[in-house]
C-alpha cells in the first residue's frame, strides 16, 4: 500500500462520520478512537474530556486526562481545556490529601508550567502554590497580574527566607555546641526550633545527636580494652536497681555498694542481699578493695574487684568488665569525674583549670559523651579513653 493510500485510509472522512455518530449515540471511546483515525485531535480530546469527567475511578481518571494533555495538539483550544481539567484534578486530590507528596509536587509543577505557557498563569500559580513552588508561584501571579495575591506570596517568600536564615543560623549553632560537648544545650535549642518551624536540616541533626547518645552503662575503649563505664560514687550493684545490674537470680535486688571517700581507697560494703556474699567463704560488712578482692556472691556468682589505673576500680563479673571511677580522677593530667544524669546524658565534668582534647577541640566545663567521642591530653596525643557502640550494635 503507498503512502498516499495510507493517508486517505487513515485521514478518511469515512472516520469523522463513525466518530460523529458514536458521539451521538454516547459510545465514547469509540468516537475518540474514530476522532483520532480522522486526524481531529482536538474533538477526540474533546470526548476524552467527557469519558473523564464521568469516570469515577480516580486512577482511571487521572489516566484519561493525562492522555488527553499528551494529546492535543499545540495551538488547539482543547490543549488548554485538557491542562485545565488535569490540573483542577490534580489539585483536588492534593489538597484532598489523597496523593503521595512526592508524586503531587512532580505532577503540580509539571501541571502549573504547563498552564503558564499556555496562557492561564493564575490557574498556574494556584498549582504551583499547593506545590509549594514559591518562585515559581510568583513568577506566574506576576504574568497574571494578580497584584494582590502578588503582594501576599512575595510576603510570604521573604518570611521564608527569613526563617531559613534562622534556621541556618540555629544549625550552625547547634552543631558548634555538639563539637565542644555541650550536647544537651544542642538538643535543646533543636527541640525549640522544631518547634517553631519543621525543617529537615534541624531534624536530621537532632536525629543523628540522639542516636549517638549512648546507652548506660557506656561501653569505652580505655587502656586498649573496651569497658563498661559505670559513673556514681557510690556505685550500686544489683539484680534490678543501681548503676550496675548484674541479672543473675542469686543478685539481690540491692546487693554490694562501691565507694570511694575524700580520694582514698575503695571500699566494697555488702548491703545485707538474703544470699550474702563471701571472701575466701567467709561473710563480710565492708571491707577495703586495697590490692584487690575475689568475692562470690549466694556461693555461686564470682565477682573479681581490683582498682584501676585510671582510678577506681575494675569490677569483673563472668563476661563483662566494668569500669567505676567513683568520684573525681586523674585522665591525662585533668581532674575529672564521670556522671549519669537523671535526662539520660553521660557526662565528664572537667575541674576548673584543667582541660581535655575533644575529637580537634579543646574542652573545659561539663560535656556530655557520645558514641565516637575521643578524649586526649593534648592535641595529637596518646587516647585516653573512646566512648564505643554496645556489641549489640557494632557491625
Amino acid at each position: 500500500m503507498s503512502l498516499s493510500t495510507k493517508l486517505k485510509t487513515w485521514f478518511s472522512p469515512e472516520a469523522a462520520k463513525r466518530a460523529q455518530v458514536a458521539e451521538s449515540r454516547g459510545e465514547l471511546e469509540g468516537a475518540v478512537s474514530s476522532y483520532i483515525q480522522a486526524g481531529r485531535y482536538g474533538d477526540a480530546v474533546r470526548v476524552m474530556l467527557v469519558r473523564a469527567q464521568g469516570e469515577h475511578d480516580p486512577q482511571r481518571r487521572a489516566l484519561m486526562l493525562a492522555q488527553a494533555s499528551s494529546l492535543a495538539p499545540v495551538g488547539d483550544p482543547a490543549r488548554v481545556e485538557a491542562w485545565r481539567a488535569r490540573a483542577t484534578f490534580i489539585m483536588d486530590r492534593a489538597e484532598a490529601g489523597v496523593l503521595d507528596a512526592t508524586i503531587r509536587r512532580r505532577e503540580l509543577i509539571d501541571a502549573g508550567r504547563a498552564l503558564r505557557d499556555l496562557g492561564d498563569p493564575e490557574l498556574a500559580a494556584r498549582a504551583l502554590h499547593i506545590a509549594g513552588d514559591l518562585e515559581g508561584e510568583i513568577s506566574a501571579l506576576a504574568d497574571a497580574g494578580a497584584v494582590q495575591k502578588l503582594e501576599e506570596a512575595v510576603a510570604r517568600q521573604r518570611r521564608y527566607e527569613e526563617a531559613r536564615s534562622r534556621q541556618a543560623l540555629r544549625f550552625e549553632e547547634a552543631r558548634d555546641l555538639i563539637a565542644v560537648g555541650r550536647r544537651r544545650d544542642a538538643m535543646e535549642q533543636l527541640k525549640a526550633a522544631l518547634k517553631e518551624q519543621e525543617a529537615e536540616d534541624l531534624r536530621a541533626l537532632l536525629e543523628g545527636l540522639l542516636a549517638r547518645r549512648p546507652r548506660l552503662p557506656a561501653a569505652a575503649r580505655v587502656d586498649g580494652r573496651i569497658v563498661e563505664l559505670v559513673a556514681g560514687n557510690p556505685v550500686t550493684l544489683g539484680r534490678t536497681d543501681g548503676e550496675l545490674r548484674v541479672p543473675s537470680p542469686v543478685v539481690s535486688r540491692r546487693h554490694l555498694e562501691f565507694q570511694r571517700q575524700d580520694g582514698n581507697l575503695p571500699w566494697v560494703r555488702d548491703l545485707g542481699g538474703k544470699n550474702g556474699t563471701t571472701v575466701r567463704g567467709a561473710r563480710f560488712d565492708a571491707l577495703p578493695i586495697g590490692v584487690g578482692l575475689d568475692l562470690l556472691i549466694g556461693n555461686a556468682l564470682p565477682i573479681r574487684v581490683r582498682p584501676s589505673e585510671r582510678g577506681g576500680v575494675l569490677v569483673e563479673v563472668p563476661g563483662r568488665v566494668c569500669w567505676c571511677p567513683l568520684g573525681v580522677i586523674d585522665l591525662g593530667g585533668a581532674r575529672v569525674s564521670f556522671e549519669s544524669v537523671q535526662d539520660g546524658w553521660l557526662q565528664v565534668a572537667i575541674a576548673r583549670g584543667s582541660a581535655l582534647v575533644l575529637g580537634d577541640l579543646r574542652v573545659e566545663g561539663v560535656i556530655q559523651l557520645l558514641v565516637g567521642d575521643e578524649l586526649r591530653a593534648t592535641h595529637g596525643g596518646p587516647l585516653l579513653l573512646r566512648i564505643v557502640a554496645p556489641p549489640s550494635e557494632r557491625p
